[in-house]
């Protein structure tokens, strides 16, 4: 019996159904290698862990990092401590931890998003004198990008005014203070590099009107100031729902059209799912990511950052199933010409294909979410904070039936690779077709994510 319990597992988990076992409904999908949809645009992006996180960056294929609240090395507060030294002066500044963490990204082969301010746990306090933080955020500008300082020419182009003054965690003063401080800061930045990106606030509560918002874009127009970049974070607090980013991301792309910004990036620099959701279990993360990760791409998102779990080490091979995730999505870039896929949707069941330039290799990458019952029915008391929960229903979402139409004829290497319960990036099965047609089948239950890699032989 233990065996043979053994092997109802393994052929579960191959996708393959035992005899006598019940096959959840299968959705139809198609993806045409032929037809070309658009480029895949680089939005491979995390919060940063420490300085240890370079091979999880190599091998995630990630292209941009943040550099978060959490790490105060980079805290303006920790590169100059005394407030009183000499701005001008080298010897007031202690770069060494930051140097450290910012090596570690570009040598992960990212690009760094840095943040400048202090980080949770600092004072919240809007700095005393905002003329000279405002020139301290320069002479950091021109230690990594001029050389300053026995510096570098790294050329990092996000640099963030501060973080989330909407909320009392970060920001103690009124919104003209912030106002001023953004003024200062982002003209200093830009005389020390007039390449440099500018942006902020990173609003902790994007959906809610006024200063920080609205009022803070008609400030920006009046003043002429660069605005290249607007940040923000959202987690799915009390929805879980992984199209909320794109919902978001939508309304504030009209609020900065409107006010003349149709340029600005729209920059999600933090996001997962409800911190806050004990009972989410880990491999119900990695789907959610996986299908919000989808959607953004088709979404008004321009750059992302995600707050990666923990324990990525050991050579970029990670024990967070979601941190995984994200590896499946970076794996995308060997296959950057986005191909027709159908059979998607936009409840949870994620998909998107791509082939790469020379037609040999072709990928799929399918997540399988479904939002918990719990969060399936409208709040009692809607929080203005947050959207308004989607009415959702669910069919045919226990696996696939994929039919692939590759570039050309002749013989395909098939392999699969998943994300659940039970499998953390596993090679699950390989196989070998012939084309142009092939045929691709799997019960894939949900939470799940899986990455089809073909490669012509």
């Amino acid at each position: 019996m233990k065996q043979a319990g053994l092997l109802v597992g393994l052929l579960v988990a191959m996708g393959v159904a035992p005899a006598g076992a019940e096959e959840l409904p299968a959705r139809q999908i198609t993806v045409d290698a032929t037809v070309t949809v658009g480029a895949l645009r680089p939005l491979s992006g995390v919060q940063a862990v420490d300085a240890q996180g370079t091979a999880y960056y190599r091998s995630a294929r990630v292209d941009l990092v943040r550099i978060p609240e959490g790490s105060a090395a980079a805290d303006i507060d920790a590169i100059f401590p005394d407030k009183s030294a000499d701005v001008e002066n080298p010897k007031s500044y202690n770069f060494a931890a930051t140097d450290k963490l910012v090596a570690s990204i570009r040598s992960g082969g990212a690009e760094p998003l840095f943040r400048l301010g202090g980080s949770v746990g600092s004072a919240p306090d809007p700095p005393p004198d905002q003329e000279k933080w405002a020139q301290i955020a320069r002479h950091i500008v021109l230690h990594y990008n001029v050389g300053w300082a026995r510096g570098f020419r790294y050329g990092i182009r996000y640099w963030q005014i501060w973080n989330a003054p909407d909320s009392k965690t970060f920001w103690s003063g009124s919104p003209e203070d912030y106002y001023g401080l953004y003024e200062k800061t982002a003209r200093a930045i830009e005389s020390g590099d007039p390449s440099a990106l500018v942006g902020g606030p990173g609003l902790a509560k994007p959906l809610i009107a006024g200063p920080y918002r609205e009022k803070f874009m008609d400030f920006v127009r009046i003043k002429r100031l660069p605005l290249d970049f607007f940040a923000w974070h959202f987690y799915a607090v009390d929805s879980n729902d992984p199209y909320v980013f794109v919902s978001i991301a939508r309304q504030l792309r009209i609020i900065l059209d409107a006010r003349g910004f149709g340029s600005t990036k729209n920059v999600l620099d933090e996001w997962n799912a409800d911190p806050g959701d004990a009972d989410m279990p880990r491999a119900e993360r990695a789907a959610f990511a996986a299908s919000s990760l989808i959607y953004m791409l088709g979404g008004p998102i321009d750059a992302q950052t995600y707050h990666v779990g923990p324990a990525i080490r050991d050579g970029g091979v990670s024990a967070d199933p979601a941190a995984n995730s994200l590896s499946a999505f970076g794996a995308l870039k060997s296959t950057p010409v986005l191909i027709r896929t159908a059979g998607g949707d936009e409840a949870g069941l994620a998909v998107v294909a791509g082939r790469s330039k020379d037609n040999r290799l072709v990928q799929i990458l399918i997540s399988n979410y479904q939002v918990a019952s719990k969060y399936l029915r409208p709040r009692d008391n809607w929080d203005t904070t947050l959207p308004e929960r989607r009415v959702l229903q669910y069919s045919d979402n226990g696996g696939y039936d994929a039919t692939v139409t590759l570039p050309g004829a002749g013989k395909y290497q098939v392999k699969r690779y998943r994300i659940d319960a039970s499998a953390n990036s596993a090679l699950l099965d390989q196989s070998v077709q012939n084309g142009p047609s092939i045929r691709i089948q799997a019960q894939l239950p949900p939470p799940a994510v899986e990455l089809i890699v073909i490669s012509a032989k």
